[in-house]
C-alpha cells in the first residue's frame, strides 16, 4: 500500500476528508511530500508558549512513512525552531525541537545487525 493511500485510510478512520485537507494545503505556507517512502502534509505555525513566540515553526497534519526524507527536502530546514504534531487527531499538540529532531535523524548510528 502506497504511503498516499495509508493517509487517506487513517483520515477515513478519524472522519476527516482527505481531499479537502488535501486541497486546504495547496497554498504558498503548506505542504505536500509525496513519494514512494513517505506522504506529509505540514504548514508553517507559530509556536506560543509562556512569553515566548516563535514563528519558525512547522506542524505536521498528516505523516506517514519516512520522516528523514520530509526533513531532507524542508525549504526551511536550518532556520526551524519546532516541529509539531498530534497523536490520534485527538489531545494536546507535541512540539519537538526542529534541530534536535534533525541532529537525531541525522547523525543516528547503524545497526551493526
Amino acid at each position: 500500500m502506497t504511503p498516499q493511500k495509508q493517509a487517506a485510510d487513517l483520515c477515513a478512520k478519524f472522519g476527516v476528508d482527505f481531499t479537502r485537507m488535501l486541497l486546504d494545503h495547496l497554498n504558498e505556507s503548506s505542504y505536500i511530500h509525496s513519494s514512494p517512502d513517505c506522504f506529509i502534509l505540514a504548514v508553517d505555525a507559530i509556536r506560543e508558549f509562556g512569553d515566548d513566540c516563535h514563528q519558525e515553526a512547522i506542524f505536521v497534519t498528516v505523516a506517514v512513512g519516512n520522516l528523514h526524507e520530509f526533513i531532507e527536502v524542508d525549504p526551511r530546514k536550518e532556520t526551524r525552531k519546532w516541529i509539531g504534531f498530534c497523536r490520534n487527531n485527538v489531545g494536546d499538540i507535541h512540539w519537538i525541537d526542529y534541530q534536535r529532531l534533525r541532529r537525531i535523524v541525522y547523525y543516528r548510528p547503524i545497526s551493526q545487525n
